[in-house]
């Protein structure tokens, strides 16, 4: 699998290991028999604020900041004969994600982890705003397998 991680640098989390995380959750996914399909492809893009504003509003109307969105990729990017399908993009604040590091009284590095994995759930379908908890119990089961807990 395919990952690129762009955008704002996040200090103590180089690209590498952010890369490295985003495929150990993908892996653990796959474990736990809760992905719904191989996923080929990942980009991951870090940014601040104010870029985080205007795609949230773009995407979805609001004229705030978000800690993360996500974008499922389409089923039809992947050609039939393809033995898997690109996941899609995740876009995270870096800004919101420390805010939420010192409440949570962790580091930014593992703030945003935790947002890279929650937006992986969400690539692969699951929605906690219409779900009946599905994905807050598999981030939860997800979370020891990729040492966040």
């Amino acid at each position: 699998m395919e990952v690129e991680v762009t955008g704002v640098s996040v200090p103590r989390l180089s690209r590498a290991s952010a890369t490295s995380f985003a495929k150990k959750c993908v892996a653990a996914i796959g474990r736990l028999r809760a992905a719904p399909f191989k996923a080929t492809e990942l980009t991951i893009l870090l940014v601040h604020d104010e870029e985080m504003i205007q795609l949230n509003h773009s995407w979805r109307g609001r004229k705030k900041t978000t800690d993360v969105l996500t974008f499922e990729a389409d089923e039809s990017y992947a050609p039939p004969e393809s033995e898997g399908r690109p996941l899609g993009d995740i876009v995270i604040s870096v800004d919101q994600a420390r805010r939420q590091a010192a409440e949570q009284r962790h580091s930014l590095p593992t703030e945003i982890r935790y947002l890279i994995l929650h937006g992986i759930i969400h690539a692969y379908g699951y929605d906690h705003e219409s779900d009946n908890g599905e994905m807050n119990d598999l981030e939860h089961k997800l979370r020891s397998k990729v040492g966040l807990e």
